[in-house]
């Protein structure tokens, strides 16, 4: 994987960009890494593979008896969590 500045990627757009088609860019600030870049097509390749591995890993749920049924007061309990937590951050 190539890297590159945060202030060579500004400066050099159109040359990071044209990179990032043909493989993931590392982008650091101050020599950290910060983010990647990655095309397109690598992007909805990435996600097409976190959704695969989504329905796996429910299916597997299922399978081991990892369920449980969703009721009026248990989707109020879980938004509360989830509220609760959103507002700490």
């Amino acid at each position: 994987m190539k890297t590159m500045s945060a202030t060579a990627a500004s400066k050099e757009f159109g040359r990071f960009i044209d990179a990032a088609q043909r493989e993931p860019i590392l982008l650091t600030k101050k020599a950290r890494p910060v983010a990647v870049t990655v095309s397109v097509a690598d992007w909805e390749e990435l996600v097409a593979l976190r959704i695969e591995r989504g329905v796996a890993d429910g299916l597997a749920d299922i399978d081991a008896g990892r369920v449980s049924e969703l009721t009026e007061t248990s989707i109020e309990e879980r938004l509360a969590r989830f509220r609760a937590r959103n507002a700490e951050a």
